[in-house]
């Protein structure tokens, strides 16, 4: 036992006094005075009750939104917006002397250990959660200002206007506030400067955002109390080159084909068989429209109204195609008002009208055989004023058509202006 004494007081002694300890004293105290800091602010803190002294006090809270990105489904009539909510007020039980604490001025808390506003979206989506409640760190300085900064998403109802699709601009609104304190007790506000930052947003997919406007609601229902709300207005613009190329553009190629066709002469079938084509074209076209635009909507798109009616216009050039071709077989005697028409169109202005003429070649004149050259000659005669009704006719139908559409494109046809 003697010959192990000294060996025993020497690790004593390396115990008592470690040779790897170099922590300087200012570091202990550093960590000592924040500990302390934390612990002491936190001591009989009621994280439940608003922060003020007298209960008749209200709690300012400024709000700031810092948009990082925003996305909007029109079919389902939401928006959502992801933003950095800066949240800034001042706590009368978070106060302490710097000179108290090794001149800390500023310590970091955590959200769920103070008392913290709860921001309610008023229009919010019932079927995606939206909790008023938010978990980040706090900044907290020694005079009670406490300022968060959450990393929020906030999903709401936006009613959309597809009146002018696909060149739309949606408003979209969302409103913000306290869902059971009164004005009097926590009143929401703007910061000063800047209340909307924009300067890393980027837009969301087939959307541009034009503007935020801010605006504060007082809220005043009744005499004793008052419930303010933020709103916050997104207008939104629909990225529509794509749309435009597949809606737009062939609506109106279906528009030109229609009015085309009837400038052909009806001795052939290329006429029928180009109208029918764009009649296939205007269903094929209006069930595209049907797959990319919100069944639901309060208002038609008028572009959709466009291709309805051209869609009803290529059918009367049908049916007017096939009365057309029925005249040019006709041998009978005209009557003598389709002769007294053919003759003041001929002499009158009305032969400016007169663009389109059949030609009178493959007629049912040219089939007529007969042995009385009288008889032959009457009936060439007869078929040609059928066909120069015939003429008329199309002429007319044409130009009536045109101005329908003249009107319905000036009309319809939506732009992005």
């Amino acid at each position: 036992m003697v010959r192990y004494g000294p060996l025993l007081a020497l690790v004593l002694y390396f115990l008592a006094n470690p040779v790897w300890s170099d922590d300087s004293s200012d570091t202990k105290q550093v960590e000592h005075d924040e500990m302390k800091l934390h612990t002491d602010v936190l001591k009989e803190y009621n994280s439940d009750m608003r922060p003020v002294r007298d209960h008749k006090s209200a709690v300012t809270v400024k709000v700031r939104f810092a948009l990082k990105y925003l996305s909007f489904d029109s079919s389902e009539e939401m928006v959502t917006v992801h933003s950095w909510v800066a949240l800034n007020w001042n706590d009368a039980f978070l106060t302490w002397t710097p000179s108290d604490y090794g001149d800390i001025n500023e310590i970091q808390i955590e959200s769920h250990e103070i008392w913290t506003p709860g921001m309610a979206l008023f229009n919010a989506d019932a079927t995606s959660y939206n909790s008023d409640s938010f978990y980040t760190t706090c900044l907290v300085t020694n005079t009670g200002k406490v300022t968060c900064v959450p990393h929020l998403a906030h999903t709401g109802i936006c009613r959309t206007t597809l009146k002018r699709w696909p060149y739309d601009v949606q408003n979209c609104t969302l409103y913000f506030g306290s869902w059971m304190h009164t004005g009097e007790q926590i009143n929401f506000t703007f910061y000063n400067l800047k209340p909307v930052v924009l300067d890393d947003f980027q837009n969301g997919a087939g959307w541009k955002l034009l503007n935020v406007v801010n605006e504060r609601l007082p809220g005043k229902y009744n005499l004793n109390s008052t419930y303010p709300m933020l709103k916050y207005t997104f207008m939104l613009r629909r990225e529509a080159a794509g749309l435009a190329a597949i809606v737009v553009a062939p609506s109106v190629i279906l528009v030109l084909v229609t009015l085309a066709s009837l400038l052909l002469d009806v001795k052939d079938n290329t006429r029928l068989i180009l109208l029918c084509f764009s009649l296939f074209g205007h269903f094929t076209m209006t069930s595209e429209i049907g797959y990319v635009v919100p069944k639901l909507s309060t208002d038609t798109p008028i572009i959709l109204l466009l291709v309805r009616d051209s869609m009803i216009i290529t059918l009367t050039a049908i049916f007017v195609t096939m009365v057309l071709m029925s005249l040019r077989k006709q041998v009978v005697p005209a009557p003598a008002w389709i002769m007294t028409l053919n003759r003041l169109v001929s002499i009158g202005p009305g032969k400016y009208m007169v663009f389109t003429e059949f030609d009178p070649s493959d007629g049912a004149e040219g089939k007529i055989v007969s042995e009385d050259p009288r008889t032959e000659e009457k009936s060439t005669r007869s078929a040609s004023d059928w066909i120069k009704f015939a003429t008329v006719l199309n002429n007319l139908t044409f130009v009536i058509l045109l101005f329908v559409y003249i009107i319905l494109i000036c009309t319809c046809i939506p732009s992005d202006k």
